[in-house]
């Protein structure tokens, strides 16, 4: 069984049809084809249902390509290895992070991070934590930060950071009057949330759930400045960690009936390659928040 044929095989298995993963890979189709059933020959099994318009995967295949794919990528992280053994790459450290954090929460730690490492560049990905946890099993992303509730169990990871989740709205708003914002209320309002994400989307849930209300969604945006505008103008009120309140935001803060809190990880997969940048990020960001989760 060669490197080769697993790819091969993967390319298959993605693309539906052997035409169509010859392309992909710049083969003649009776070379895919033929390496198909060679590592079917090898392995004794049949891995694919031959059909007129493409391929579907037997449960024997089904199951070798969980390990195909995992063979694969243990070969490119073992490049990976020998390569920065050589110093052939480069530093960067990559990370996937919400918007929110992102913008209010990490820059301190990236500064800091720059002037003990300055020759490790910074790469940070914006995106949901529900994005990101797929990422992170897809083995598409190193380093993330997600929700703990989404740590599953293909990755590890170390908690990251506890932020509040408030009620924004504007100065002059009728539930500034408030001490404290009960869902109902919250809901009855027109709402400005981000694009439907792994925890906003659950919080939701659990609120509309709780007092059988339909949320009232006037706005969905990924754009913290434009939720600001649209909050501090009285077009709508949100929830927000908040961490990203700032003084001069004109925002006006209030806590739910049940304080509500979202814990933040930052997740790896177990077992896959972690560039050396990344391991040196990974330790210096968990090294410096420790002090503050105590």
């Amino acid at each position: 069984m060669e490197i080769r044929q697993l790819q091969h095989f993967v390319a298959v298995a993605e693309t539906g049809t052997i035409s169509a993963a010859a392309r992909q890979l710049h083969l003649a189709q009776p070379a895919v084809s033929a390496s198909i059933k060679k590592l079917e020959s090898e392995l004794n099994v049949m891995l694919l249902h031959r059909r007129e318009r493409g391929v579907a995967l037997t449960e024997a295949g089904q199951q070798f390509l969980l390990h195909a794919r995992q063979i694969l990528q243990q070969t490119v992280d073992a490049k990976h290895a020998m390569e920065e053994l050589e110093g052939l790459v480069k530093g960067e450290a990559i990370i996937g992070v919400p918007n929110m954090l992102g913008s209010y929460f990490l820059p301190p730690l990236l500064m800091a991070f720059k002037h003990q490492y300055p020759d490790i560049s910074l790469n940070i990905i914006d995106a949901g934590t529900g994005t990101i946890r797929q990422a992170l099993i897809d083995g598409e992303m190193e380093l993330g930060v997600i929700v703990n509730s989404a740590v599953s169990p293909e990755l590890d990871s170390g908690q990251l950071a506890r932020e509040e989740m408030v009620v924004c709205m504007a100065e002059d708003h009728p539930l500034v009057e408030k001490e404290i914002i009960y869902y109902k209320d919250f809901l009855s309002y027109e709402l400005v949330l981000p694009n439907k994400s792994y925890f906003y989307q659950r919080f939701l849930d659990s609120i509309t759930a709780r007092e059988a209300m339909q949320p009232n969604v006037g706005y969905r945006t990924n754009l913290l400045p434009m939720m600001k505008q649209l909050i501090r103008r009285g077009y709508a009120i949100s929830t927000m960690w908040k961490v990203a309140i700032q003084d001069d935001d004109q925002i006006v803060t209030r806590p739910f009936e049940e304080p509500t809190y979202v814990d933040l990880s930052l997740a790896w997969r177990k077992d896959s390659y972690l560039s050396r940048a990344n391991q040196v990020f990974r330790d210096f960001l968990l090294d410096q928040v420790k002090d503050d989760l105590e």
